[in-house]
C-alpha cells in the first residue's frame, strides 16, 4: 500500500513549509519498482543526505533522484546486536519467521515437507508480528493443517515485554532459520544460524546477499529447502563487526550534518 509514501510526502511538505532540511538515517528501499512513485522521488531529490542500511538500497535511491547525496551504510540494528547479541544458535532447533504481507506462500506446504528431512528436535514458529494480520506469522500458523500445528511451537518475539534487550534474551535462535523478515535475518546472522531468506522483495534479496545467505524466491520449488539450510553458512564475525562500524560511522556523519 502507499501509506508510507504518503507519510513521507506529508513530512516533505511540513519541512518545506518550515524551511527545514530533510535527512534520512538507516533507511532502505523495499523494491526498486516502488521508487517510481513521484512522491518518493521528490523526497529523494530534496533530501540533504541519505544514509542507507545496505548497498542495494543506496544504489536504488541514487537512481531515484538521490545521486550525490546517498551514502551506503548499514542497518542500525547491527549496532545493537554488537553490544547485545541474540542467544547463540541452539543445536537441533529449527526457527521459522514467515510473513507475506497480506498474501500467502502457495509453496508453504511443500516447504514444510522438505523441512521434515532436517534432524530438528525442536521447531519454533516465531511470531514477530503480534497482530493477527493476513499473511503474517499468526495467521499463517492458524492456516496450517492440524498435524503441522502440533509439530511447531508458536512463540511470540516480545512475549508482551516491551524491553528490547529482554525480548532479545528470549529470542529462539536456531541452528537453522527460515525467514522472510529482514531483521530476523540479521538476528540469525549474529546468532550464528544457518539461514535461508525467502526473498519476497528486493529488500530481502539485498540482505541475503549482504549476509551471504541463500535467497529463495517464493515462487521457486522448495523441495530442496532442507539441503539449502544444511549448506548455508552464517557470516563471519568480522563481517558483522564491519557492518556495525559502518552504522556507527553513519550516525556520526548524521550528527555532524545536523549539528548535534
Amino acid at each position: 500500500s502507499p501509506w508510507f509514501a504518503n507519510h513521507l510526502a506529508a513530512e516533505l511538505r511540513l519541512c518545506e513549509a518550515a524551511r527545514k532540511p530533510m535527512y534520512f538515517l538507516g533507511v532502505g528501499a523495499q523494491d526498486r519498482a516502488g521508487l517510481a512513485n513521484p512522491e518518493l522521488r521528490a523526497v529523494a531529490e530534496r533530501a540533504q543526505a541519505i544514509w542507507t542500511r545496505d548497498v542495494a538500497s543506496a544504489a536504488a535511491l541514487a537512481g531515484a533522484g538521490g545521486a550525490g547525496r546517498v551514502r551506503a551504510a548499514a542497518d542500525l540494528a547491527h549496532v545493537f546486536f554488537e553490544v547485545h547479541p541474540p542467544p547463540a544458535a541452539c543445536a537441533g532447533r529449527l526457527t521459522a519467521v514467515l510473513n507475506f504481507d497480506y498474501a500467502g506462500w502457495p509453496a508453504m506446504g511443500a516447504a514444510l515437507a522438505s523441512l521434515e528431512r532436517l534432524p530438528a528436535r525442536e521447531r519454533i514458529w516465531l511470531a514477530q508480528e503480534d497482530r493477527a494480520l493476513p499473511g503474517a506469522e499468526r495467521e499463517l500458523f492458524r492456516g496450517l493443517p492440524e498435524r503441522d500445528r502440533l509439530r511447531w511451537n508458536l512463540r511470540a518475539a516480545d512475549d508482551s515485554d516491551p524491553d528490547l534487550a529482554r525480548a532479545l534474551d528470549r529470542w529462539p535462535s536456531g541452528e537453522w532459520l527460515l525467514t522472510s523478515r529482514y531483521h530476523a535475518a540479521l538476528a540469525g546472522a549474529w546468532a550464528g544460524s544457518r539461514a535461508v531468506v525467502i526473498a519476497t522483495n528486493d529488500k530481502l534479496r539485498g540482505v541475503a546477499d549482504e549476509l551471504g545467505y541463500p535467497a529463495l524466491s517464493p515462487a521457486a520449488d522448495p523441495a530442496g529447502l532442507d539441503t539449502l539450510l544444511r549448506s548455508a553458512t552464517p557470516p563471519m564475525r568480522s563481517i558483522l563487526r564491519a557492518r556495525a562500524a559502518a552504522a556507527r560511522r553513519a550516525c556520526g556523519e548524521f550528527f555532524d550534518a545536523v549539528g548535534i
